[in-house]
């Protein structure tokens, strides 16, 4: 056995175990402040982010006309009441935002009728009232409180505010009124940053103000000259990048999608106006004959975008390329024209039932179909895309060196007779949820005659994809204007397929990909 000499050195195992001991006890020491440190810092950030989100809440309740300032399922009751509690997702985080709304009773101006004094000095602030004021006081809604609380994860409460909200245009001159405007694009969020402008040329003085919109879409226009007789009050609103949309007048019984406002005395009006991301190189336009050549110095009629009342049975818009003026565009020797600055949605050529004021050289000319490059509807009314600088579309269609949002081709015929198709419903197929063995669509149109028994029908209706032929059995009416089809597409695959029509001796061949003349097939 070894001896150890006077003054080797080591350790003992007892040593090291005590050593290791209190190494581990410093080591998790450390590693708790550590913990510690990083979810102190954690928290602090969800704590600034809850911040915000509350001050945002409440600038935008503060924005609100006043009679909007209530909850669902709140103290105060409205038509459209806000919802209590929302949440929103920063950086991975839940947040949870909450708010109240309840109305408040001030002594300034008296309190209100209380069954007993404790409720009343519980209820009405700050007391006593002055010398004069009404007992009781028959109006104890004097203002509103609103508090808005921000949980975040595991429901911990990170941030709270609170406020008094007045009705504002209750304390102006009793001869005026305010106008509330918010922008929304077609999403229905608010746009920040747009331009509104506000004309009365009625009134005297005239009344002609700008303003932009806050952060939550807002625009505040307070004392108004009241104009209560007609709806005088035109606003714009426009933004660099989007589309410009302007109110109008009613016509008649017909109601305005986006009408003037009236500016009542001690009172506010509200109107909510969308305008879209727009891009300047909307629609190419491509004419050609029912067989597919191309046709020159065709002069096209197109209308769309905004519609100009909501009626269904008015089809007016605000784009009307022969109203007021003819501004028609005319296709150049390959039968191709472009159109600028057309506000994203849905536009129609030709009229309503494809007869109207498409000419070449004076002649009328009548549209069999027209036939998108893109999009998910086929034939009338064709879709012109949003446009997103940020995020530019995959697929555009060049034109003189350009790229365009939307190319359309437009089959066009002399003949009065000819089959003519403005639309289809449903323009789509699922192969996962619908009935591919007996799929019901319905064809809308011209000459397109029919009985009540498919087999005297006198329009033959098939689809095609690849070698692949399907034909449809169809119901309709001597008018022509309308077919209940069936059809068994067993086989069909995902992908584009075409149509074709016969009526009348005449055939309309659509044609497919990358056009869509027929059903776009889906998964």
């Amino acid at each position: 056995m070894r001896k150890h000499n006077h003054g080797e050195g080591g350790f003992t195992v007892v040593e090291l175990a005590i050593g290791m001991t209190v190494f581990a006890m410093v080591a998790l020491s450390f590693l708790g402040l550590f913990t510690a440190l990083v979810d102190s810092s954690i928290v602090a950030k969800q704590k600034a982010v809850a911040s915000t989100l509350a001050t945002n809440q409440m600038e935008y309740l503060k924005s609100l006309p006043y009679d909007n300032l209530a909850v669902a399922n709140g103290s105060i009751e409205a038509a459209s009441p806000l919802p209590a509690s929302t949440t929103k997702k920063v950086d991975g985080a839940t947040y949870t935002i909450q708010t109240s709304i309840n109305y408040v009773d001030d002594a300034f101006d008296g309190c209100g009728s209380y069954p007993n004094t404790a409720l009343r000095d519980l209820y009405c602030r700050n007391q006593p009232a002055p010398s004069g004021a009404p007992v009781p006081d028959t109006n104890a809604k004097d203002y509103k409180i609103v508090n808005v609380k921000v949980k975040g994860p595991g429901n911990r409460k990170l941030a709270e505010v609170d406020t008094h909200i007045a009705a504002r245009v209750a304390e102006t001159a009793s001869t005026t009124g305010a106008l509330f405007v918010k922008v929304v694009d077609g999403a229905g969020n608010p746009i920040s940053g747009s331009t509104i402008q506000l004309v009365n040329t009625t009134v005297t003085p005239n009344i002609n103000r700008t303003d932009s919109s806050d952060s939550n879409g807002i625009a505040i226009f307070y004392g108004l000259t009241v104009d209560t007789n007609n709806f005088d009050y035109k606003i714009t609103a426009s933004k660099s990048g989007y589309s410009t949309l302007s109110t109008i007048v009613p016509s008649g019984s017909l109601q305005p999608t986006y009408p003037n406002q009236k500016v009542l005395t001690q009172q506010s009006s509200y109107v909510t106006l969308t305008i879209k991301p727009q891009g300047q190189n909307s629609l190419v336009v491509e004419t050609t004959s029912t067989s597919g050549t191309p046709i020159a110095n065709a002069r096209v009629y197109i209308k769309g975008g905004y519609k100009r009342y909501t009626a269904t049975t008015d089809t007016t818009y605000y784009y009307d390329n022969m109203t007021p003026s003819d501004a028609r565009p005319t296709t150049d020797a390959s039968g191709l024209a472009a159109i600028t600055n057309l506000v994203p949605g849905a536009y129609i050529f030709c009229g309503n039932a494809g007869a109207t004021s498409c000419t070449v050289d004076g002649t009328t000319y009548y549209l069999a179909a027209a036939v998108p490059y893109s999009g998910v509807n086929p034939f009338n009314p064709v879709t012109v895309p949003t446009y997103d600088a940020a995020s530019p579309p995959a697929t555009t269609f060049s034109y003189n060196g350009l790229n365009y949002l939307q190319k359309v081709r437009l089959l066009l015929t002399t003949s009065s007779t000819f089959p003519r198709i403005t639309a289809m419903s449903p323009s789509q197929v699922s192969l996962a949820s619908d009935p591919i063995t007996n799929f019901a669509f319905t064809i809308t149109g011209v000459n397109l005659p029919c009985t009540t028994s498919a087999a005297s029908c006198g329009t033959t209706v098939s689809v095609a994809q690849g070698a692949n032929n399907y034909a449809a059995s169809c119901t309709g009416s001597s008018a022509g204007t309308q077919l209940s089809c069936h059809i068994n597409l067993t086989g069909i695959t995902v992908g584009s397929t075409r149509m074709t029509i016969t009526s009348g001796g005449n055939t309309l061949a659509l044609p497919d990909s990358p056009m869509i003349g027929g059903f776009i097939v889906t998964p």
